[in-house]
């Protein structure tokens, strides 16, 4: 298990710095269990203050259960949640200092939305003209002013979005929980309220620990991401670290596109690089740390970081370590870029061309010279 406190330990990436204050959170060896399946094991990372933390990994890989056992819905088995350096095991939810926005937003129906915004503050028993101070405040800071008497049903998604951060901030809480708070929300409006929630919470100085199973959203919005699957924390560091560092094949694939080759270690270049060999004896050079290339048996190059040309690989001067001859398999348009799908050697690569690259017309069938530079390939501990 990888302690999320730090960064990839592969041996190519520094570790995260962390301040020396007492985090806002910090879990300890968590593990969850529901009846006698284990959902989380050995669960450790912090959060401090003013950050935004991502739980990414695919369904059941034990990120929602997490964030519901910070929030106290869950009952940890084992180890320590900790809120400001103070367990909360025996802590009830509503006595946590957390506010939580819930996947399904889960408002009221049956009140405004200023009555959704005063149940919490008043159920704390909070005087009656602080409470319609601090509704009105967390109204204003998601430009909701103007629907404050309107019920849930009369708002748009992204508006129904605003409304239930609005009521987790008039609860005025030290760290706010969000559990994929942008699924229900179109493409379009998920991109623009993952901003404006970005700058809200950076502009409140707020803590807070989401959730979502989307790549793009967790790279855009966190401080930290902490990838999931199966229960474990793979790895943990910042959204550069995690894309450009990966510390195994399941984070490399699971985070962005990739290009994950099979290959063992073959001794060094000339030039002084690891040399691996795919199974067919396909040459790869690779320019990393040799400790962890010995001991790699997988190697990863994104797609963006691979250039394809048209040409017959026989008349191909510049074949040779990382530069293959092939064929074009498919092509699919994607707006901002094209796709491409190339066979060469016994590798299937994709390729992710810009839209103004005159090579993203090449025609399916067509013969590519496909190649990479020995810096862009990552070596993948097992």
């Amino acid at each position: 298990m990888k302690d999320a406190n730090v960064g990839p330990i592969s041996g190519e990436a520094s570790p995260v710095q962390t301040s020396r204050r007492t985090p806002v959170l910090e879990l300890q060896d968590v593990a969850i269990r529901y009846g006698g399946n284990l959902v989380v094991s050995g669960a450790s990372f912090h959060v401090d203050e003013g950050e935004f933390i991502t739980l990414l990994g695919p369904s059941g890989s034990g990120k929602t259960s997490l964030l519901r056992a910070v929030a106290g819905f869950v009952p940890a088995s084992a180890g320590r949640v900790l809120l400001r350096g103070n367990a909360v095991h025996d802590v009830p939810p509503h006595e946590r200092d957390v506010g939580m926005v819930f996947q399904n937003y889960a408002l009221f129906p049956h009140m405004t939305i200023a009555q959704n915004l005063s149940f919490g503050p008043r159920m704390m028993k909070i005087a009656p003209d602080e409470i319609r101070a601090r509704a009105s405040e967390a109204l204003a800071q998601v430009r909701l002013e103007r629907f404050v008497d309107r019920y849930p049903h009369e708002l748009s998604g992204g508006q129904q979005q605003r409304a239930a951060i609005a009521r987790a901030l008039a609860m005025r809480p030290s760290l706010l929980l969000l559990d994929e708070p942008m699924s229900n929300l179109d493409a379009r409006l998920r991109a623009e309220m993952r901003v404006e929630l970005v700058a809200l919470l950076k502009r409140l100085r707020m803590t807070a620990v989401a959730v979502t199973h989307n790549q793009e959203e967790a790279l855009a919005m966190s401080d930290r991401i902490v990838v999931m699957s199966e229960g474990a924390i793979r790895q943990a560091g910042t959204p550069d670290e995690i894309y450009m560092h990966p510390a195994d094949a399941f984070v490399a694939g699971f985070v962005g596109d990739a290009n994950v080759i099979d290959a063992s270690h073959d001794g060094f270049t000339s030039a002084g690089d690891s040399l691996f060999r795919t199974g067919s004896g396909t040459p790869i050079a690779v320019a990393g740390d040799p400790g962890v290339c010995r001991r790699a048996r997988q190697l990863l190059v994104r797609p963006e970081a691979i250039r394809i040309t048209g040409g017959h690989p026989d008349a191909s001067p510049r074949e040779g370590i990382n530069c293959f001859g092939g064929r074009l398999l498919s092509a699919a348009y994607m707006g901002a870029y094209t796709e491409l799908r190339a066979q060469a050697a016994d590798m299937q690569i994709l390729v992710k061309l810009p839209a103004s690259s005159d090579d993203r017309r090449l025609a399916v069938g067509d013969p590519v010279t496909i190649q990479w530079a020995t810096a862009d390939v990552r070596a993948l501990l097992p």
